[in-house]
């Protein structure tokens, strides 16, 4: 039998990310993001897509733990690369064009935490 919530408990870990922090990005709460871990319950559907999506990571991985974990590094590779280059953009930009970058990155912060 697949353990889903140890898979999610693993994944969460290998990214470095507090049960807050990750249930906040999926768009669940800590406490039951911390039942579906300990196995008390299983994710949703619409929660295993949630992370499929939001972090790039395969179905199988998170339903059955057999995917190699290098996709997940990799993927979270690809997030830092893209952060660095963002950062070398914004280093060039007018004020006024950083202030535009700035109020969408907010708009979209506030999508993901809702």
């Amino acid at each position: 039998m697949y353990k889903i919530g140890e898979n999610v408990r693993l994944l969460r870990k290998r990214m470095r990310l507090t049960q807050t922090d990750f249930s906040k990005q999926i768009g669940i709460s800590q406490g039951t993001l911390s039942d579906i871990e300990q196995g008390h319950c299983n994710p949703s559907v619409e929660t295993v897509l949630s992370i499929h999506e939001q972090y790039g990571v395969s179905l199988d991985l998170i339903l059955k733990g057999s995917e190699d974990v290098q996709s997940a590094k990799l993927h979270l590779k690809d997030r830092r690369n893209d952060a660095e280059e963002l950062i070398e953009i914004i280093k060039v930009l007018s004020p006024e064009a950083l202030s535009d970058i700035l109020d969408y990155a907010n708009y979209k912060h506030k999508k993901i935490r809702e």
